[in-house]
């Protein structure tokens, strides 16, 4: 008798989960073939969006701090000065010395700073030029017929490069180069040949050979002798950026007797000559010069570099020259950099909220694309399951066929990317999270399905233990739900009192980033509570009326409104596209008003504008107001007390008319600040308090002027400060008064510095008066300033970014809501297909289903305009709005209707389009089957 045959024991571990996994993979693949290629699209698409944005931003921001640093212009450049010419010292004052290679030590001099300034200075800063210099001096024309005396103001200029040593500047169109005059080495001489412009010596009729008088703090009896005209070969060169009185003849102050200024040429032969002149009287400055190049700046670079000037400024030590003199350093460089270093801030807390939000979102749908894939294949995972199907390789199989897809779209993804901004900055994180998120969903999904059909789980038998086991789980979801709660809260709280970033790296901190995400879910886990009671006393409500759609739909609602997931990504795509919108238009408009704030009128005009001219504007055709100011600086506040405040002086009733004319508010008393006894003035409310305990007053020609105090001022002009003044610091408030009556009040004489313009033909106006084109004025038209700030790099860039966010944003809606109308097709149309054999026709299958859904997008909707609205006021100051704006007060929220009815629209047209296809695919059902077997 034979041995009886021994069974195989069944496969377990690992051999058994992964059993077949392949085969099993590539046959459900190609069954669901077309809902895998859209989940690896919206895949691609996330990972897509999650690298490049912030590689597009960082890009953005790179060009926006090159830009703001060309846009300062020479004021950007890093400047060493040193009260004393090349080769001079304390010594040799007293003792004068021809210093006859004072062009070689000047440019020796040049270049050793330059290898001694920090290596991040000398990363954004060209090679140096330098130049020589005396002061401030007048030059004697006294032409040959006999006819006036004219007077120039001018000073002798040595310039050079360190890069072009053999080349030349200029090209000389008459005469020749100076040549030296001294014959000895200790020769005192009282003739420097230097060279003059040709523009220049054209308007005064200045040629070659001609002696001119200099007087001032040189030496009496010294001369200039021109000995050619010249015409610079690069009139755009760095070594002209001080000097554009070397190039042609500029203004001269408004005190001044002479008629204007003409600086003189000195070259490397009569340079000497003008030291052996002047130098007994400390008369010459030599100035290097590193001129701002931001070629290769990067945004990261900018926090480093701004402290590596900063100390430079502090610190010159290190460029200390041979004779011991540590140089002056001035530059505006490290206040360009920490100001565009606040804008970047700000951009970076702008994308943070955007890209946490896209990455939320689009891993959302990647989950509602995995549970809809598990629904359409749960009867076979749950057959499996009872076959002995591990969960394990349940997720196994999941896995072995997501992966690779994931893979793959991932890949496609970061491609995308790279082909739109090759760069290899940015963050990964975001983009990871996404891909992990869509290769473990399915897996997941189907895990949970498994394990909840069959978990060998007993139950108690008592009723009283079972509903015990409920209230327990029921306790568990509360508890995370208010978890969820708290943290939205906390997170609110931390961003309103700190900012989104980080105050020890500085960084984004991703967490409050997520702060409308977190105030999003946390409205979702409420509306989720209460929706479904609510929608249960509508259907009770219904059910005593005639009609069965309204109670069949209420009644399915309250189930499918309890469906977190798609109620989350709505309420958050929604509330994301409604803040994008919200904040967009609130840049926008802020723009607008930040010209009216800034410019101030039509025009504005900044310089030594002469009264006459102010006078002829306003008889001009197309202008309806002309208002001048002058800004006086700080200034005592009333006798002995110590509080200073800054002066500014404004022809009142026009800047009141030019105020009312663009809708700016308008300090009462600003229009009749002209009449009245005394000098009227409008005073800051930080100075009210000094006002109730002295006298006001601030100091007129010879002694303190008393001062009315009429009123408030909230909102004053907008001018720049006296350039004359020394720096100080900050006032403690700001007076207003009417121009011609303090003059008159105080007897004193007052240039005016700003001129505002409005009306329909104010740029005409100041054209045809000539101020377009005067040296010393900088004319500033409102709509050109208001293109030029939004089509900068970064304002552009961002509020592009806004936009596109919102798109993107909106077809995620619509996305999430067709994947949950497919996803609860199952259920409703069991429902449907039944009532379909009592009789229903189409167009009421359609009205419910409608029903059944609409409140999950009218809620969604609901919510979401609630939180996209609510999020921009809230956190107005930690966005940084108002560098975007281009001004602090013009920064306030704006709420329009367009992203509200765009969110809207989309939901409206999304859902509408799901029932129009669901119908249409209903309409195919047999009611045969459905009456044999029950559903569908």
């Amino acid at each position: 008798m034979s041995a009886p045959t021994l069974r195989r024991p069944p496969r377990v571990g690992w051999r058994a989960a992964t059993g077949d996994a392949v085969l099993v993979a590539r046959r459900r693949g190609a069954q669901d073939a077309g809902l895998l290629t859209l989940a690896a699209v919206v895949l691609a698409v996330a990972v897509l969006i999650a690298l490049a944005v912030p590689r597009l931003v960082q890009e953005m921001a790179d060009e926006g701090v090159r830009q703001s640093i060309v846009d300062a212009g020479p004021g950007a450049d890093v400047v060493a000065v040193l009260p004393r010419g090349p080769g001079s010292s304390s010594a040799r004052l007293a003792d004068p010395v021809r210093v006859d290679d004072a062009a070689v030590l000047a440019a020796n001099a040049a270049r050793d700073m330059g290898t001694v300034l920090p290596p991040e200075v000398q990363a954004v800063t060209a090679p140096a030029v330098y130049s020589v210099r005396s002061q401030d001096v007048s030059a004697t024309i006294r032409p040959g017929d006999g006819g006036d005396t004219i007077v120039l103001g001018t000073r002798l200029v040595h310039v050079g490069t360190t890069w072009r040593t053999d080349d030349p500047v200029v090209r000389w169109v008459a005469g020749a180069e100076p040549a030296p005059t001294a014959s000895a080495p200790l020769e005192v001489t009282s003739l420097v040949q230097v060279g003059v412009s040709a523009p220049a010596a054209a308007r005064h009729g200045l040629v070659v050979g001609q002696r001119l008088d200099l007087s001032g703090t040189l030496p009496q009896g010294v001369q200039v002798e021109i000995s050619g005209l010249y015409e610079p070969l690069d009139p755009a060169s760095p070594v002209w950026s001080q000097y554009p009185d070397l190039l042609d003849e500029t203004p001269a102050p408004a005190a001044a007797v002479a008629v204007g200024r003409v600086a003189m040429l000195l070259s490397d032969e009569s340079l000497p000559d003008m030291l052996l002149a002047v130098q007994q009287t400390r008369g010459v400055t030599t100035t290097y010069r590193f001129p701002a190049d931001p070629t290769h700046l990067t945004a990261p670079d900018v926090g480093a570099l701004a402290e590596a000037v900063s100390q430079v400024v502090l610190v010159p030590t290190p460029l200390t020259g041979t004779d011991g003199t540590p140089p002056a350093i001035q530059t505006e460089l490290d206040t360009v950099l920490r100001i565009a270093q606040e804008r970047m801030v700000a951009a970076s807390a702008q994308t943070s909220v955007l890209l946490v939000g896209l990455g939320v979102v689009g891993a959302l749908a990647l989950v509602l694309a995995a549970r809809l894939l598990v629904v359409r294949r749960e009867t076979f995972l749950v057959a499996e399951r009872a076959r002995g199907a591990s969960i394990a390789s349940v997720a196994v199989r999941s896995l072995v066929e997501t992966v690779p897809l994931v893979v793959a779209a991932a890949a496609v993804g970061a491609a995308g990317a790279w082909l739109i901004a090759p760069d290899g900055r940015g963050t990964w994180v975001v983009a990871a999270i996404i891909v992990v998120v869509a290769a473990l969903a399915p897996a997941v999904a189907a895990c949970v399905v498994v394990a909840g059909a069959w978990t060998g789980r007993r139950q108690p038998a008592n009723r009283a233990d079972r509903e015990r086991a409920l209230r327990r789980r029921g306790a568990r979801r509360v508890t995370a739900e208010l978890t969820l709660v708290a943290i939205a809260a906390a997170a609110l709280v931390s961003v309103r009192s700190r900012g989104l970033l980080q105050t020890a790296t500085g960084d984004v901190d991703l967490l409050l980033a997520a702060t409308p995400v977190l105030l999003a879910a946390a409205a979702t886990v409420l509306l989720a509570r209460i929706l479904p009671p609510t929608l249960r006393a509508m259907s009770h409500g219904a059910s005593r009326r005639r009609g069965l759609v309204p109670v069949i739909a209420t009644a399915r609602a309250s189930l499918t409104s309890g469906i977190r997931v798609p109620l989350l990504t709505l309420t958050i795509s929604v509330a994301l596209v409604v803040f994008c919108g919200t904040t967009a238009d609130t840049v926008q408009q802020g723009q607008e008003t930040a010209a009216d704030i800034v410019v101030g009128a039509d025009v504005r005009v900044d310089g030594p504008v002469d009264p006459a001219d102010v006078a002829r504007l306003r008889d001009l055709p197309g202008v309806t107001s002309a208002a001048a100011a002058t800004a006086l600086g700080d200034r005592t506040f009333g006798q002995e007390s110590g509080t200073k405040a800054r002066l500014l002086l404004v022809d009142a009733a026009e800047l009141a008319t030019i105020l009312e004319a663009h809708d700016r508010p308008v300090d009462p008393g600003l229009a009749t600040l002209g009449t009245g006894e005394g000098i009227p003035v409008l005073i800051s409310a930080s100075l009210r308090r000094t006002a109730e305990l002295v006298q006001p007053a601030v100091m007129g020609a010879s002694r303190f002027v008393d001062l009315d105090v009429v009123g408030a001022t909230e909102h004053p002009p907008n001018l720049p400060r006296d350039p004359r003044a020394l720096p100080s610091a900050p006032a403690d408030g700001t007076i207003v008064a009417d121009r011609d009556t303090f003059l008159a009040g105080a007897g004193i004489e007052a240039p005016i510095t700003t001129l505002w313009v409005d009306g329909p033909g104010a740029l005409a106006a100041v054209r045809e008066a000539g101020l377009a084109d005067s040296p010393g004025l900088m004319v500033t038209e409102r709509s050109d300033w208001l293109e030029t700030w939004r089509a900068s790099s970064l304002n552009a860039g961002l509020l592009l970014l806004l936009i596109a966010t919102g798109v993107v944003l909106a077809g995620y809606a619509a996305l999430a809501l067709v994947l949950t109308v497919v996803a609860t097709s199952r259920e409703r149309g069991r429902t449907l297909s039944a009532l379909r054999t009592l009789g229903m026709d189409g167009r009421t299958g359609r009205a419910m289903t409608f029903g059944e859904l609409a409140p999950l997008a009218l809620s969604a909707v609901l919510t979401g305009t609630a939180i996209g609205i609510a999020v921009p006021w809230l956190l107005t100051g930690a966005l940084g709005l108002d560098l975007l704006t281009g001004d602090p007060a013009a920064t306030g929220l704006v709420v329009t209707w367009v992203p509200i009815a765009g969110a809207s629209a989309v939901v409206l047209v999304a859902l509408a389009a799901a029932v129009m296809v669901e119908s249409a695919v209903r309409r195919r059902d047999r009611l045969g089957e459905v009456l044999r077997v029950g559903e569908r």
